[in-house]
Order: C-alpha cells, then sequence, then structure tokens
C-alpha cells in the first residue's frame, strides 16, 4: 500500500509507489531516497551532462548550405539581363566534425564523472548527518537522566546537611553539578535542533520536518585497514576518473586544433538566364582559404598548455587524495580504538560497578547518595562513548564517500573535489 498524506478539508491523498512523504521520513533509506528525488545539486548536474549530450549532438552538424538569389547586367539591351539563383555549401575537410564530436564526447563524460562525484557527496552528506541527529537524539536522554540525578543527588544531599552528616559545601557542590547537568541537557537539547536543520538541508529540502529516528549508531561500523582505505578513497575515484577524462580531452582538442589549419571548401553552383542572349547559363564557384598568416597557432599552443596542465592535475589529485586518505584513516583509527577501549573495557567496568553499587544498596551495605554518584558516573561514562561513536561513525562515513562528503564540519572536502563544480 502506498504511503498516503492529509491533504487540505481533511482529505488523505495517496502519494505515488516509491516517493517517500516528506513529512514523515525516519530511516536512514527514506532520507536517502528523498535526497535522490529532491536535491537540487542532483538536478543540476543531471541539466549540466543534458547541455553537453546537447554540445555533443551538435558538434557533428554540417553546416547549412545557402540558397539565394542573382541577378546582373539588368537594363542591358533593355532586358532584365542575367537573372537565376545559387546555391552554396561549406565542406568541412580533414574530418574536422570526427575531432568536434570527439572532444565533445569527451565533454560528456566528465559530466557524467562530476555528477558521480556530487551524488556520492550528497549521499555522504545525509548519512553524516543523519547518524549525527541519531546521536543527538540518544545524547538528550542520556543527559536528561544526569539531569534527573543531579537534581535527586542535591536533594538527597540536602537531606544530609539537615542531618548533619555532610558539610554545606557538599551541597554547593552537588547543586553545582545538578546545574552543569541542566545545562547539558539545555544544549543537547539545542544541538539535537540544530542537527535536524542540517538534516532536512543535506537533503536538499528546505521544509522538511525531521522528528524522531529509527536506527542503531553502531549498525555496519566494521574494521577497516589502511590498504582497504587507501583502496576504497582511490578506487574508481570519480574526480580522479574526471581529471583524467579531461587529459583525453586535452589530447584530442590538440589534434583538433591542428586539424583546424586544413582550410573547408567553399562550393556555389549557381543557374540563370541570359535575356540578352536568351540562354540558360551554369556558373561554378569553390573557394578556398589560403593558411598564410593564420595557422592557428595560438589555438594549437593553448590547446597543448592545457594538456601538460590536465596531465600534471591528475598527478596532484592522487598525491592530494592519498595525503587525505592520510589524515583520515588516522581520525578513523583513533576513534576505532578510542570506541574499542570503551565497548571492550570500559563500558563493561562502569556496567559491574553500577550492579554492584544497586546491589550493595538493596542489601543496606551503600548509602543512596553513593547510589546516585554511582549512576551518575556510569552516564558519564555513555556519553563520552557517544562522543566517541559520533567521531568513528563520522570518519567512517567520510571515508566511504571517498572523502567526498565533508563530514559535520566540512573541512575534508580538497580542491580535488570542489575545483571543477
Amino acid at each position: 500500500m502506498p504511503p498516503v498524506r492529509k491533504a487540505a478539508h481533511g482529505q488523505v491523498k495517496a502519494l505515488p509507489d516509491g516517493m517517500v512523504d516528506p513529512a514523515r521520513p525516519r530511516t536512514l533509506s527514506e532520507f536517502l531516497a528523498l535526497a535522490e528525488s529532491r536535491h537540487p545539486m542532483l538536478r543540476i548536474n543531471s541539466a549540466r551532462i543534458n547541455e553537453a549530450r546537447g554540445d555533443h549532438r551538435q558538434a557533428g552538424l554540417w553546416p547549412n548550405p545557402v540558397v539565394g538569389y542573382r541577378g546582373e547586367e539588368m537594363g542591358n539591351q533593355g532586358t532584365p539581363g542575367m537573372q537565376g539563383g545559387f546555391i552554396r555549401q561549406k565542406i568541412i575537410t580533414g574530418q574536422k566534425l570526427k575531432l568536434a564530436s570527439s572532444v565533445a564526447a569527451a565533454r560528456v563524460r566528465e559530466r557524467e564523472h562530476l555528477a558521480t562525484m556530487a551524488r556520492e557527496q550528497v549521499v555522504g552528506d545525509v548519512r553524516v548527518r543523519f547518524y549525527d541527529t541519531l546521536v543527538a537524539q540518544q545524547r538528550v536522554e542520556l543527559t536528561s537522566q544526569l539531569s534527573k540525578l543531579g537534581r535527586e543527588l542535591a536533594r538527597a544531599t540536602a537531606m544530609l546537611v539537615q542531618a548533619k552528616q555532610v558539610s554545606r559545601n557538599g551541597l554547593y557542590q552537588a547543586e553545582i553539578a545538578s546545574e552543569q547537568a541542566a545545562a547539558l541537557r539545555e544544549n543537547s537539547e539545542n544541538e539535537l535542533k540544530e542537527a535536524r536543520r542540517l538534516l532536512a538541508l543535506s537533503v536538499g529540502v528546505t521544509e522538511l520536518k525531521v522528528g524522531l529516528l529509527e536506527g542503531k549508531v553502531t549498525s555496519h561500523l566494521t574494521d577497516m585497514t589502511w590498504e582497504e582505505c587507501r583502496s576504497r578513497v582511490l578506487a574508481d575515484h570519480p574526480g580522479l576518473a574526471a581529471a583524467r577524462t579531461r587529459l583525453t580531452l586535452s589530447n584530442r582538442e590538440i589534434a583538433r586544433q591542428k586539424r583546424l589549419v586544413v582550410p573547408d571548401l567553399d562550393v556555389r553552383v549557381g543557374m540563370a538566364h541570359m535575356y540578352t542572349s536568351d540562354s540558360d547559363v551554369t556558373s561554378v564557384m569553390v573557394g578556398v582559404p589560403l593558411p598564410i598568416f593564420d595557422r592557428n597557432q595560438g589555438g594549437i599552443s593553448r590547446s597543448e598548455a592545457g594538456a601538460v596542465r590536465a596531465r600534471f592535475e591528475v598527478e596532484r589529485m592522487e598525491v592530494e587524495l592519498e595525503q587525505r586518505a592520510a589524515s583520515a584513516y588516522r581520525e578513523y583509527s583513533n576513534a576505532r580504538h578510542q570506541a574499542r577501549r570503551y565497548s571492550e573495557k570500559i563500558l563493561p567496568r562502569a556496567r559491574k560497578s553500577i550492579e554492584t553499587v544497586k546491589e550493595g544498596y538493596r542489601e543496606g551495605q551503600v548509602r543512596y547518595l553513593e547510589l546516585l554518584l554511582a549512576q551518575q558516573k556510569f552516564v558519564e561514562v555513555n556519553l563520552a562513548y557517544l562522543s566517541t561513536i559520533r567521531k568513528l561513525r563520522e570518519s567512517v562515513t567520510v571515508i566511504e564517500s571517498r572523502l567526498l562528503s565533508g563530514g559535520l564540519h566540512g573541512h575534508r572536502i580538497g580542491r580535488s573535489a570542489s575545483s571543477r563544480r
């Protein structure tokens, strides 16, 4: 059954199959589907491909013939003179049309690679923003627990001060911790609002309302070696493929510029009637420009320089991608080791600690204040783990997007990804 949307006056309107209701996306796949259909950058690149295809089609077309009227010697001996018409055609020689079409075809492929690059960036940005919102959502839950524990801890401490079991300074410290937890909760709520707005913008729909999300922050977080990271980034990188296509285009452009020296033929055939002699005449004219002064020296020189630049641009991009891949892997490796330490050592010990304290409290061996402190510490450890998972998720997504996603702060996109948009 297709999804439905409420229309005006309470009517229910069904959405076409495959369309995501922009008011109710909850999962990552729904946000990605919405970005595929609505993001303006993807539509712009699709239009650019169609523009290049139009240029490709136009490049191989012959120039149109010229049909005209010709009249000469009118009034000679009191007659209309010579009256007739002509047809004129420019004949392109040297396979220049074929070479022009070849250059235009390379531009189409370049645009296709750039469109793939834009799509991978959009997908990567949506993934980063989705998981960041998911983390912010969980962070609000944890900071709410922490704020509640802080208030309970302050109340319990106040009772102990009244019973003269704790100094008043202990109450001040508990109240300070409670206020800090409340401020942390408020900040987390504001971060969640911002994360939802940025998620909507990453999809390309400004009016999109983002609610509670479904998913696990730790899903599909596999280990990755440096060689796997390097291969993922460099293998079939669309930006690098576009640069190599530009190199091919530049070499073809050199051949085309050199062929422009070959002169085209200007052929004209005319037929007329000579009224003075009452006879029909035919004329043929063939013109060829002489490449004496202009042998396209500047065009050839420019295209050769462009080919040199395109060749070194490929090398520059390879080096830059290697450098950025190394930095991305360092961030990923740091976050992975830190997350593993939390999941394998810190969190299990924190669970054992809270379980021990709870058991002692049930048996009357641990005071309520100590229980609250242990619970507070447990929530703080989970908040720290969540921050680590956020960094790990971001670094993984950036690598999987071939460094085309800028992550949460947009600092990872180099010139290779943005120089030819």
